[in-house]
């Protein structure tokens, strides 16, 4: 099994949740599974766009770009947002996020895209 750890891009902008999350996706190379398992936050700033908001700490990075799918759900929008988990290790949120937007994480196993690999 290998790892890749990660860590907030700025945990003023980003308050984690204070239950934290264990902050790392799980490589199950064997079974080609991906075990994310990050935390959730609130946004205290207002974004246009996709952001990192998860950098690269230590461990494997993928050799492609990785959708990783609905990873947070915001309750106040009824809705959720996405992820992808970068060549460079970063983990991106998609789409737009509002000061104030609570993302309430559920850790999510998933499969490796074909012709994915990690170093």
């Amino acid at each position: 099994m290998l790892t890749a750890k990660f860590k907030w891009q700025d945990s003023g902008s980003f308050r984690p949740d204070g239950y934290g999350g264990a902050m790392r996706i799980l490589v199950d190379r064997s079974n080609r599974l991906l075990h994310v398992d990050l935390s959730g936050f609130q946004s205290t700033v207002t974004l246009s766009d996709t952001f990192p908001v998860f950098l690269y700490d230590s461990g494997v990075r993928p050799s492609a770009d990785i959708q990783l799918g609905c990873l947070w759900s915001l309750p106040s929008g009824m809705w959720g947002k996405q992820a992808i988990w970068q060549t460079d290790g970063k983990i991106a949120v998609i789409g737009n996020m509002t000061n104030g937007d609570r993302c309430i994480h559920t850790p999510k196993t998933l499969p490796i895209p074909d012709g994915v690999t990690f170093a």
